[in-house]
């Protein structure tokens, strides 16, 4: 496992500290949360209670599934067709629902303004059958009646024309006998997918009520009923629904309210009935930055889930809200939602009305909550966050450094070799105290060493053949007398063999000579320009007699390629090759000799047909005393001719390869060259 990782997962360890702190602030918080949603929810339980009791006529009206509710009207409406006057009518129109298709094909809207009831009343119809209305007569035409009841009783209406415009609703007979001597004004108007109608019904008596009816025919010709349907159920379509007032600002409510509260009282389907009281929130302009940043900090790690406030305004009609359905479904509920401001979050609560066909919602603004928590938030959370990346910094920072120190500790002992194997100089020492600085100087130290022996046995060949050649030209010298004397076979057979070791050793160390001198030629060899081409041009073909029989390649370029370097002892490396390849290569076999130009420099090969080289040998080929050829008795081979290839290779700042040639056939010795350095 990487260092920094382990000083990492140490840094987690100093984690825990800061993280349970903050679970005990959100444990704490979470109780505190409870406790202001277990006080506001038996307010709203409290104000529900009471309001009953304060108002007794309203509770018995909430019938289900709705009652009608009537909105005050800021104005009287023109009752010309147009739905100007009428502001929020999506918002406050009532569904009625078709039991024969199941469907809402209808949307009643009620409104009280000074000069009476006001209905509009949207209807869907794609087969309108239409007719003028005639007095006292029953006619199979789509229409709409209205049943109004009251102290007075109960009166009914018909409606219905064959086009656009005003006109007066007829009495019907109720079942009394009685006709209404109250007049219905109304208005038609013929829609693309239906009709609409805005009519103004005079002031009914509390407590009211008011039934609306749709008939709908089709088939011109004879006509049929096809739907019947209204604001009463299956049975009876034509029942009447109790008139209840909606959206009133209430003082008996306001009342009921703990401070900076605001009260909603709801009926069936959501309608807000009764309202008081308002929110008092933090204004966004007051908040200091430390404050806002308090405040982003809460919501994102210690904040309940909140809620959506799109549908929770005052101006709302319609409350259409989780805590609203779950009251009137018979249920407390509780929510939380984001406020305009960052400094505070709302919390609702809701409770039903005795009897479950009503609920009151209250509101209030949690900022006294969120700055008590923002303190203690503030002060362990910003300290223990700030520790933490402290301490995380200092740990990665000098997690980093060693990291680094070991990488590159790392990287200078894989480049002390060559690719050939040879040590490099200039091994890097720490001076630092530390373990790091240490292994760095212990390392460099064991390189030194081993330097100082690979150079002593790259000299030891010299020195051997300097010292060896007296003593073996004295054995030389007395086995040439010996031959002279008078011996018996015997012992001439003896002698013979020692001349032959004699001769082999001679060959040896010539073969060692040679190469002590090349390196001594290396060392002081002076660079001049010359062409490379032709220097191998000039050379191959004093190889085609050493060839024999086998097929000698030339792959020369025409054009010369220039070089600066030491011609003789490319010339030198480019015999040791071709002798490589000689033997190796089969009697029929090939020899390719080429050169060529490259980016760099110039490079020339030698490629032969004969076995492969072994794939653990190609990058020790050009070490020194390193062979594997088998040399008999008359050529002994000491793995020197490679080497001193590698030493013009290097000379010349290039590199020798040795490759096994991708058809497997045979291998190809390479030298990639530059120039010589110095002028």
């Amino acid at each position: 496992m990487p260092l920094r990782i382990k000083l990492l997962l140490m840094l987690a360890v100093a984690l825990v500290f800061p993280l349970a702190g903050w679970r005990f602030l959100v444990e704490m918080e979470t109780t505190l949360r409870q406790g202001q949603e277990a006080a506001l929810l038996a307010s709203a339980h409290a104000a529900a209670q009471a309001y009953v009791a304060l108002e007794p006529e309203l509770t018995p009206r909430l019938v289900l599934p709705e009652p009608l509710y009537v909105r005050p009207l800021q104005a009287q409406p023109a009752r010309d067709g147009y739905a100007d006057d009428w502001a929020g009518i999506d918002a406050d129109a009532q569904l009625l629902r078709s039991a024969k298709t199941n469907q809402t094909p209808a949307r009643l809207t009620l409104g009280r303004s000074r000069g009476g009831l006001f209905l509009w009343l949207e209807v869907d119809d794609r087969s309108p059958l239409r007719a003028e209305m005639v007095a006292g007569q029953e006619q199979a035409v789509d229409q709409v009646r209205l049943h109004v009841e009251d102290a007075d009783g109960r009166r009914s209406y018909r409606l219905h024309s064959a086009g656009e415009g005003p006109l007066r609703a007829q009495p019907l007979v109720n079942e009394q006998g009685r006709i209404p001597t109250i007049g219905v004004a109304a208005y038609w108007i013929n829609r693309a997918n239906g009709y609409a109608i805005e009519a103004q019904i005079p002031e009914p008596r509390a407590p009211a009520s008011l039934g609306v009816e749709i008939i709908d025919y089709a088939g011109a010709q004879a006509p049929q009923l096809r739907d019947r349907y209204g604001t009463g159920g299956v049975e009876e379509p034509a029942a009447s629904r109790p008139l209840v007032e909606a959206g009133l600002d209430d003082a008996v409510l306001a009342a009921l309210l703990p401070e900076a509260t605001r009260g909603r009282v709801v009926g069936p389907g959501g309608h807000v009935l009764r309202r008081a009281g308002q929110l008092v929130e933090r204004e966004e302009e007051e908040l200091s930055f430390l404050r806002w940043t308090r405040a982003m900090v809460y919501r994102w790690l210690m904040a309940p889930p909140l809620a959506d406030p799109i549908g929770y305004g005052p101006e709302q009609r319609v409350l259409r809200v989780r805590e609203a359905e779950k009251a009137l479904a018979g249920s407390d509920a509780v929510g939380w939602r984001p406020a305009g401001s960052l400094a505070t979050v709302v919390l609702s609560a809701a409770a039903p009305l005795p009897g479950d066909n009503g609920a009151v919602v209250l509101e209030r603004s949690a900022d006294a909550l969120l700055i008590w928590t923002n303190r203690g938030l503030g002060g362990l959370l910003l300290g223990g966050f700030l520790s933490v990346l402290a301490a995380a910094a200092v740990l990665f920072g000098y997690a980093s450094y060693l990291s680094l120190r070991i990488r590159m500790l790392r990287n200078a002992a894989e480049n002390a070799l060559t690719p050939e194997g040879r040590l490099r100089e200039g091994f890097p020492r720490s001076r630092a105290v530390d373990e790091v600085g240490d292994l760095s100087r212990s390392f460099a130290r064991l390189l030194d060493q081993v330097h100082a022996y690979t150079a002593y046995l790259r000299s030891l060949a010299g020195k051997l053949s300097h010292e060896l050649a007296t003593p073996l030209a004295v054995v030389r010298s007395s086995l040439e007398n010996l031959e002279h004397e008078d011996l018996p076979d015997s012992a001439r057979t003896y002698a013979e063999r020692a001349r032959g070791g004699a001769e082999r050793l001679r060959a040896i160390l010539r073969a060692m000579s040679e190469a002590g001198r090349i390196e001594r030629a290396v060392d002081v060899a002076e660079a001049e320009h010359f062409d490379l081409a032709a220097l191998i041009r000039n050379a191959a073909e004093g190889y085609r007699d050493l060839a024999g029989q086998r097929e000698l390649r030339l792959v020369i370029p025409s054009r010369e390629i220039n070089l600066r370097g030491a011609p003789e002892l490319i010339h030198q490396a480019l015999d040791k090759l071709v002798d490589n390849a000689l033997g190796f290569a089969p009697d029929d076999g090939w020899i390719e000799i080429g050169c060529a130009t490259t980016v760099e420099g110039a490079s020339f090969w030698v490629s032969n047909q004969g076995p492969p080289l072994p794939d653990e040998m190609q990058d020790r080929l050009f070490e020194s005393l390193v062979s594997l050829r088998q040399g008999g008795a008359e050529s002994p081979h000491l793995g020197l001719g490679l080497y001193i290839v590698r030493l013009v290779a290097e000379l010349h700042r290039g590199e020798a390869t040795a490759s096994n040639l991708p058809d497997g056939q045979g291998v190809k010795f390479s030298l990639a060259l530059r120039s010589m350095g110095g002028e």
